[in-house]
């Protein structure tokens, strides 16, 4: 896993586990101008096997992506 991959998903965990997030159940990640676009694409494609888990682009690239998932039917 390259560096720059880990700091990527070590950002979007921290958005994930943000108070607001863990109480909507949702958060909006956007690509910054600066991660790799094989980065973004990996960390979206590895997220979207995760059950329980919708993402939903916002815009045509993909670079702005809303989460959500249900807590109870991982649970169950």
């Amino acid at each position: 896993m390259s560096k720059s991959y880990e700091q990527l998903i070590k950002r979007v965990q921290r958005i994930i586990g943000s108070p607001g997030a863990q109480t909507k159940f949702s958060a909006e990640i956007k690509k910054q101008h600066d991660e790799d676009a094989d980065d973004w694409a990996q960390m979206l494609s590895e997220l979207g096997t995760v059950e329980n888990v919708t993402l939903t682009p916002m815009d045509d690239n993909a670079e702005h992506v809303g989460i959500k998932w249900n807590p109870e039917e991982s649970m169950s």
